[in-house]
């Protein structure tokens, strides 16, 4: 992400590969490559140092005051400085003096699955690094209940690979919490895992980001399956200091049913994230984590560039595949197809309101700013919520607070836009 301060810029160099998933215990690289850091917010009309490296002072800063009842906080954005060519790729908020840097990454997955062409990571921190959030690579796999097709998608990676390609691997799909205790957990050494759960506020939040509808009462409904998880660890820190950080991450798993032999899946896992703190203060930060997390919004027209590069690929691959081995040429045309659909989704979304059980479950109400019309998705964890002329924020849940003669700067306050019945 951008550059520490409140006015980072963008360098006009490719940041270095990073691993997908990228162990916990090891950065993803970034390199001098910097996203934006505090940009105009996207109104209604248009998301190893951690956590092993993390210093052992206090993660008190003046931007966060949970026991004060407010945040101060900054939007900032992931810049794609390779396809997109210095288009904004995702947006979120962080407490407004911590650092951040970010990147997106081209065709440096560990895996060849096209959905994992474009890898989005990211690191923010507050200033004793003491507390911070990573954003990892996405995963994808590839799998399919006929076993003749799997001898084929096994098959094609061989082939592949005596060409250079990288291999898209063939796995079941699992449940996010089974993906945290079997692929997350080995990847952080030296750390416990004290707790799994799931995690509905992130599962919600993906399926707003594919353009789907809410969760119909607890089940997932439709060829597209969601579901979320976190896994609470411990661990010492480089400086030999105990920690403990939150791990989580959503799978997506389309299905395309079969005709008699079974259905093939194309599945993934994203927003796979980070967020640690000195041992005993993960509960304290809870609000700041999920008010950070639920700021992470993907880029409309970086969406459409991006979903259309992979479906492409996939439409290539189909081709090229077509004759010698049908299945797999059907699983990739329909792979396309699936991605085409979330697009159009994702479009169709992004002209529509959104009230209601989304909203609720994602952890976000809109607010409007009365002075321009313009209105905004921010936590629902905070009723009161004020914007100055330098794009940072102020949320709080203390109907006696006001920035106003409180912090520096002039503070307009933004109203509450309630659901309609």
């Amino acid at each position: 992400m951008g550059k520490s301060g409140d006015s980072a810029s963008s360098t006009a160099n490719p940041a270095p590969a990073a691993a997908s998933p990228a162990p916990l215990a090891s950065p993803a690289g970034y390199g001098d490559n910097t996203g934006s850091a505090p940009t105009a917010p996207s109104g209604s009309q248009g998301k190893s140092d951690l956590p092993s490296k993390q210093s052992s002072g206090s993660s008190s800063t003046p931007s966060a005051n949970p026991g004060e009842h407010y945040f101060v906080m900054k939007k900032v954005q992931i810049i794609d400085q390779g396809l997109g060519k210095g288009m904004p790729a995702y947006d979120l908020m962080i407490p407004k003096d911590w650092q951040f840097k970010g990147a997106v990454n081209v065709g440096a997955a560990e895996s060849g699955c096209f959905g994992d062409w474009f890898s989005v990571v990211a690191t923010a921190n507050n200033v004793d690094n003491s507390m911070a959030l990573q954003i990892l690579p996405p995963s994808t796999w590839q799998y399919t209940d006929d076993p003749g097709g799997q001898q084929q998608m096994q098959a094609q990676n061989q082939s592949d690979m005596r060409y250079g390609m990288k291999a898209c691997p063939v796995r079941a799909s699992v449940r996010a919490q089974d993906f945290l205790r079997q692929d997350m957990a080995k990847k952080c050494t030296g750390c416990t895992v004290i707790s799994v759960e799931p995690f509905p506020e992130l599962a919600e939040m993906v399926r707003h980001q594919l353009g789907l509808p809410p969760a119909a009462a607890g089940a997932n409904t439709g060829n597209t399956r969601v579901d979320a998880a976190r896994m609470r660890i411990a661990f010492n820190n480089a400086q030999g200091q105990s920690s403990e950080a939150w791990v989580t991450a959503a799978i997506v798993v389309h299905v395309m049913p079969g005709r008699g032999r079974g259905a093939a899946y194309d599945w993934h896992a994203v927003d796979v994230m980070t967020f640690g703190t000195p041992k005993g203060q993960l509960d304290a930060n809870e609000k700041l984590f999920k008010l950070i997390v639920s700021t992470i919004h993907p880029e409309l027209e970086w969406q459409k560039m991006s979903n259309g590069t992979i479906a492409s690929l996939y439409q290539m691959k189909a081709k090229q595949v077509a004759i010698q081995q049908q299945a797999i040429s059907q699983f990739r045309q329909h792979a396309a197809d699936v991605i085409n659909g979330i697009t159009a989704n994702q479009i169709k979304g992004a002209n529509q309101a959104s009230f209601g059980q989304d909203q609720l479950v994602r952890g976000v109400q809109t607010f409007r700013d009365s002075a321009t019309g313009r209105t905004y998705e921010l936590s629902n964890q905070y009723d009161r919520a004020w914007l100055n002329g330098a794009n940072e924020y102020v949320m709080s849940d203390n109907p006696n607070f006001n920035p106003n003669g409180n912090l520096n700067g002039n503070w307009n306050q933004l109203e509450v836009v309630r659901p309609q019945p």
